[in-house]
């Protein structure tokens, strides 16, 4: 159950890249409410700016668009160029008036928490080149090809948002032949040389790049937007270190059967009525938490070949109509018509 496990540190992020992803439904004709069914995530909370968001929400509004499109490559690379200046914040800013393009990926990297990216950036360098490498291994698998090749997408929009050209030495993406070859032919993608079936997802770059001058470098400016970005971040990870966080990694990550209320808290040194006490003052509670990762695991294993009798047992239920059930009150069908229309892994 790998699949399920978020990253060491994992942490909300504001609705901009869901925002992308429901424009870019829109633009294929599916509508904001059939975007965000089972997300969470409300009308209202997607238009306020300071709404914040989880992975996992995020990792839902992806399987509805591509429920309804299909897993077509360049699907990610239309989301992605749904991006603004104003979606990128803070960062973008200070990335526009950095002093060279080096100083441009540092930034995009030290916060990229504030970019909204699901899979995270890296950057290596050797005496030619340098690499900035995506991981896409916190991804679950069902949409991990179309998160990266958004987040690749988004670095080559770079090329219109800060109006810099990109001497792109070639992508390289862990993707099949089969697919890459038809994302070969999609915008951004057709401008650069592309490999296929690779260790690893990567752009490449002359190690020379990182010293090109920024047209509206301003020193000053910078280094009060880093100061911004700096106090952002720290906002972010004080919201992102609850409970509520702790909770949801736990049930998550777990391999086996799931926890109960009890075990969670005697995990966590607490005791049950002090675990409901804080998870209330956080605006949620324990069933909440556990209805929400169940429904999540539920749809990732139906994918599999486990039994529906198997799903509900993993997910702690004494009685598979129970389960059924519930699977129906999340997603409309029953466990066995889902698993029917949702792609196999």
């Amino acid at each position: 159950m790998d699949s399920f496990r978020l990253p060491p540190g994992v942490l909300p992020h504001s609705t901009a890249s869901v925002q992308m992803m429901v424009n870019a439904g829109q633009a294929h004709g599916l509508t904001e409410t059939l975007m965000l069914d089972g997300a969470g995530i409300t009308s209202d909370e997607l238009a306020d700016e300071n709404t914040l968001i989880w992975p996992y929400q995020e990792f839902t509004v992806a399987r509805n668009l591509l429920s309804q499109l299909g897993d077509r490559p360049g699907l990610g690379a239309q989301t992605s160029a749904q991006a603004t200046i104003g979606k990128g914040g803070v960062v973008i800013l200070a990335g526009l008036v950095s002093q060279t393009v080096g100083d441009i990926l540092v930034l995009a990297t030290r916060y990229q928490e504030l970019l909204s990216v699901v899979a995270p950036y890296t950057w290596e360098e050797n005496d030619d080149e340098f690499m900035m490498v995506v991981h896409g291994e916190g991804v679950p698998e069902d949409v991990r090809s179309y998160f990266v090749e958004r987040e690749i997408g988004s670095v080559l929009g770079a090329r219109e948002m800060l109006n810099l050209d990109l001497p792109v030495v070639g992508i390289e993406m862990q993707i099949p032949a089969d697919r890459g070859e038809q994302l070969a032919r999609i915008p951004p993608y057709d401008r650069y040389r592309l490999a296929f079936e690779r260790p690893r997802n990567m752009l490449i770059f002359p190690r020379s790049f990182l010293k090109q001058p920024m047209p509206h470098a301003d020193a000053g400016t910078a280094a009060a937007l880093e100061r911004q970005c700096q106090e952002a971040l720290r906002q972010l990870r004080e919201t992102g270190r609850t409970l509520t966080t702790t909770v949801r990694e736990r049930l998550l990550n777990d391999r086996g059967q799931m926890p109960t209320m009890t075990q969670v808290a005697a995990e966590l040194h607490m005791t049950v009525r002090t675990l409901r006490r804080r998870l209330t003052a956080e605006g949620t509670n324990f069933r909440s938490l556990l209805n929400n990762v169940r429904e999540i695991k539920a749809a990732e294993l139906l994918r599999t070949t486990a039994t529906v009798e198997d799903v509900a047992r993993r997910l702690g239920y004494a009685e598979t109509a129970n389960f059924t059930h519930a699977f129906t009150r999340w997603r409309g069908m029953s466990p066995r018509a889902y698993r029917q229309s949702a792609p196999r892994k």
